[in-house]
């Protein structure tokens, strides 16, 4: 049987529900597997940590920044990057033309200085939905070395989104520290720009820089959609010493092994522009890191710039809302995994799942990972089935979880109308005589009992849950029936779990 519809809050990500203590030890015995692969968490005071930053939701997009020194001292770039999914849901609208607009606001960091604004606006068009590079935006500042304050606010009517009503427009911010680099000893090189094309003015949405068109990666992303690397940096000497260049890009992985490496050299001039050029079609899902260095004929030392980026090569990574594959990620891991993976750039976050799961897959001769297919048909049954309007997704609701754990019950006992038979009570003497787990304040009830109910009854050969551990899904014999209590404590259909024999 399965478990009819009903109305179930989201809990909040953050605060992880303490119903399941097994699921707790269960996840964390699970998650110890990723630990190698995920970074220590940042505090929650430290804000959206180094860039590129992402924002999740109905208005997802991604902010990056490079710096780059010239004649008139610095320019910063900030680059915007609107997902396929988010132009997708702006596109869905047929009786507006969509539109979103971005406000960026930058000022200097525990200083007193100016603050520099900036505004854009875009229509979105059936044809921004075609590609895996969604629509990018470039917005210039000029700036001082040092430390910078970026924050960038997105809004769209609320008409345009699914679910919305119309009104005030939503609203999606996201504020954090950019730092820019100043010279060292009179030389200065820039930040690295990461592009997904270079040189090709057919490329839809380029912007010319220097004669050159570059569509801006500000993902960081590369592998599935682009398996070449390119990115592009500026070095500047003491005007006058026109000497010879010198410059070498190298990939590393995170043990610090070269994966792919070029040189090159420049002309004898006081400035350098150059575009590297790596293949990574060999690459495996993970995160890398790009690490420069140029310097001029007779110089002691070289300039040095290193950036973070990923490579990924399943689709949904390139195209998928970060927020719900964060969402996913929250069932299985540990809280502190889940912080550090909320932290990963896309190509990690490949890696850690596809890690996560291939350990449980229990056909691995075959191409289909079966538990994970289980896993996504239960997440995506729960939000429809549990999730409840202008609350959350049902993913998150005590019966969304239990489901997701350990599939459709054996059997159901319900009361869904408020009951003047105590039929509650019932349920719960029986509780008392054939286990011995106290069921706590839920019998101190005066009167009657009306509250709804539901038991589900989970018996013979039980799964291991799926977030257990490598022998997730594997059949196993209890001895006595798994059972699970949900009270719907104020009648509205809120069925909280309350009493479990797990």
């Amino acid at each position: 049987m399965v478990p009819r519809p009903s109305h179930a809050t989201r809990s909040p990500r953050g605060a992880r529900p303490r119903f399941l203590a097994a699921a707790r030890a269960a996840a964390r015995a699970g998650a110890a597997l990723l630990a190698f692969a995920i970074a220590p968490a940042a505090r929650a005071d430290d804000g959206p940590g180094a860039l590129p930053w992402r924002v999740p939701g109905a208005i997802g997009y991604t902010v990056d920044a490079a710096s780059f020194p010239d004649s008139a001292g610095t320019r910063l770039e900030v680059y915007l990057r609107l997902r396929p999914a988010t132009l997708a849901r702006l596109a869905q609208d047929v009786t507006h033309e969509p539109w979103i607009r971005f406000a960026l606001r930058l000022r200097p960091a525990g200083r007193r200085g100016p603050a520099h604004t900036a505004t854009q606006e875009l229509r979105v068009t059936a044809a921004d939905t075609l590609a895996a590079y969604g629509r990018v935006l470039v917005v210039p500042f000029r700036v001082a070395p040092g430390a910078h304050v970026l924050e960038v606010r997105a809004e769209a009517r609320r008409h345009l989104l699914p679910g919305a009503g119309t009104g005030r427009p939503d609203v999606a911010k996201v504020e954090g520290e950019v730092v820019v680099p100043g010279a060292q000893a009179g030389r200065s090189i820039s930040d690295l720009e990461f592009v997904w094309a270079a040189g090709d003015s057919n490329t839809p949405r380029a912007f010319r820089r220097d004669g050159v068109a570059r569509l801006p990666n500000p993902e960081r992303l590369y592998g599935l959609y682009e398996n070449a690397l390119r990115a592009s940096f500026a070095a500047r000497a003491p005007e006058g010493a026109a000497r010879p260049w010198r410059w070498v890009a190298r990939v590393l992985d995170d043990a610090g092994a070269v994966v792919v490496a070029r040189e090159s050299t420049g002309t004898a001039a006081a400035t350098l522009d150059a575009d590297v050029a790596l293949d990574l079609s060999r690459t495996p899902a993970g995160g890398y890191t790009l690490e420069v260095k140029a310097w001029q004929e007779g110089d002691e030392g070289a300039l040095l710039r290193r950036a973070r980026f990923s490579v990924a090569w399943d689709a949904e990574t390139w195209t998928r809302d970060p927020g719900d594959l964060a969402d996913e990620a929250h069932l299985l891991l540990g809280r502190e995994q889940d912080e550090r993976f909320a932290r990963l750039q896309p190509g990690e976050q490949e890696r850690v799942l596809a890690d996560y799961w291939r350990a449980r897959d229990p056909s691995p001769e075959t191409a289909a990972n079966e538990a994970r297919e289980t896993f996504r048909r239960r997440v995506a049954f729960a939000n429809a089935t549990y999730g409840r309007a202008g609350v959350g997704r049902g993913m998150f609701s005590d019966m969304g979880r239990v489901f997701i754990r350990y599939g459709e019950p054996s059997e159901v006992q319900r009361q869904v109308m408020p009951g003047w038979d105590n039929e509650l009570s019932r349920v719960l003497r029986q509780l008392l005589t054939s286990d011995d787990r106290p069921v706590g304040d839920l019998q101190n009830v005066p009167g009657a009992d009306m509250r709804p109910f539901e038991v589900w009854i989970y018996e013979g050969e039980i799964a291991m849950p799926l977030d257990a551990s490598e022998r997730a899904g594997t059949p196993r014999h209890l001895g006595k029936p798994l059972l699970f209590l949900f009270i719907d404590e104020r009648m509205v259909g809120d069925y909280r779990l309350r009493y479990s024999t797990e």
